[in-house]
């Protein structure tokens, strides 16, 4: 059955059409950019390879680091970090490790601590002063748990018609994983009595809300499991943060990836969902980074090789043993920064001093294509209709050594359109994140049919995502 993409701007609809009736859905309101990764989108590609940009770190790094006794053996990531625009301040939660606590099975074993940063580099440990249960009240700690708060994740409510309060959050304790919600972002409440997760989920846990879909998708671990752990990745779903599905295994290591995985995080761009994988082998002790993303946070895709999304330090380095990003980057500008905790030594060894750091990727490039060798390559997409009076852009990296994107667009029966062809292409020379396409200075608002196939010539070129501007 041929895919459909109807892409549309305000008020409009997409409609995406599987192979088969159980994939298909509906997709209101959708948006862009559209990944070319996704292959709802990608029809086919010849001469063309997908690759993963691998973050880049900051040359300051660490950013924050062990001060406060309570910090245990430094800050570990296990939290999020936020832009707030109501105060235009940069928000991190983030974990901290009590290994005297821990061993003598005594409260707050794990707890969560707050800063702050004008810039998102440069943070400051605000004196709260509402956890009880340290010597020192002046502590940076929020109140949230009745025994532990471990691995926290945050959002700003996106629906404050449903839900109290500016944030939402979930976090495991004693008991499950719960949702909590705070004004202050420094005193959480629990939203229901019982857990979203009735069991022990001890991986960084993370909830993201799909707003095309109006659901919320909740990462953890399962209950079942066929080997002696349950580092996997299963999904839940939910219209209300009280009422669950059962969780349902969604990442399984293939015959070629390291024996395990340690959770996920997942976050919204587009009509994507985009994961970042932990990848844990159990015989170093090493945690690396990886990169996945779903169209409906279900069935999940990587680049074959797994590269990796952001690499551990060398030998020595303060990320050496383990890199640990956060469920979702903020984008300032033209950036989308990525912090991550990491530590010094493996995750199979004790007293591991821990920090916390940035790595930064240029604004969704994140997964790509590139021809495979010298000769250029193409890429066909589905069909789609063009919206009324839009023009087209596109996310490209073009060299300046003889590099070019040109398009053409085609009919259903994979015949070019008059005037729209590659030589009619007026050729892209420049990389950007949004560079209009057009043919013979024509826009694609005139071409002759609105259902079209868009066909891309890619030479000493990369290209990442389109849009439609009107």
């Amino acid at each position: 059955m041929r895919f459909l993409i109807a892409v549309t701007m305000a008020m409009a609809s997409t409609w995406l059409k599987g192979a088969q009736a159980d994939t298909a859905y509906r997709v209101s309101a959708a948006k862009g950019p559209y990944f070319f990764c996704d292959d709802r989108v990608t029809e086919d590609r010849w001469l063309l390879e997908r690759f993963t940009v691998p973050l880049q770190k900051h040359a300051d790094n660490p950013l924050m680091e062990k001060d406060f006794d309570w910090e245990g053996t430094g800050p570990l990531m296990g939290g999020s970090v936020l832009y707030d625009p109501s105060d235009g301040l940069f928000k991190m939660w983030y974990c901290v490790w009590n290994s005297h606590n821990y061993f003598n099975k005594l409260p707050f074993s794990y707890n969560m601590c707050y800063a702050e940063s004008k810039d998102g580099v440069q943070w400051e440990k605000p004196a709260l002063g509402v956890f009880e249960h340290e010597p020192d009240p002046r502590n940076n700690c929020i109140r949230c748990g009745t025994d532990k708060t471990q691995n926290m994740d945050i959002c700003l409510n996106p629906r404050r018609d449903r839900y109290p309060a500016k944030f939402l959050a979930i976090h495991n304790q004693k008991g499950g994983v719960f949702v909590t919600y705070s004004e202050d972002g420094k005193t959480f409440n629990f939203l229901h009595d019982t857990p979203a997760i009735p069991y022990h989920s001890d991986t960084h846990n993370n909830f993201v809300y799909d707003e095309v879909r109006d659901r919320w998708l909740l990462s953890c671990r399962p209950r079942a499991y066929a080997g002696d752990h349950k580092r996997r990745v299963s999904m839940q779903e939910s219209t209300d943060l009280e009422h669950w599905t059962h969780e349902r295994t969604i990442l399984v290591p293939t015959e070629t990836e390291k024996g395990e995985f340690y959770g996920m995080g997942v976050f919204r761009r587009g009509d994507l969902c985009w994961g970042v994988l932990k990848t844990y082998d159990r015989a170093t002790g090493f945690m690396d980074a990886e990169l996945a993303w779903s169209g409906d946070g279900k069935r999940w895709s990587q680049v074959a090789t797994h590269p990796a999304f952001l690499e551990r330090g060398p030998e020595g380095a303060w990320d050496h043993g383990m890199v640990l990003l956060t469920e979702s980057p903020v984008v300032v500008g033209d950036e989308m920064r990525f912090y991550y905790g990491g530590t010094a030594k493996t995750h199979n060894e004790a007293d591991n001093p821990a920090a916390i750091g940035l790595a930064i990727a240029e604004r969704d490039r994140l997964v790509g294509l590139r021809p495979s060798g010298e000769a250029p390559g193409y890429v066909l997409t589905r069909p789609l209709m063009l919206p009324e009076g839009a023009e087209l852009f596109v996310n490209a990296v073009v060299s300046q050594q003889g590099g070019s994107v040109r398009a053409e667009l085609r009919d259903d029966d994979n015949h070019v359109l008059e005037g729209f062809s590659l030589e009619d292409s007026d050729p892209l020379g420049a990389s950007g994140y949004a560079k209009r396409i057009t043919w013979q200075g024509r826009p694609i608002a005139s071409a002759p049919s609105r259902e079209v196939r868009i066909r891309l010539a890619l030479a000493k070129a990369e290209i990442f995502a389109f849009d439609f501007v009107k």
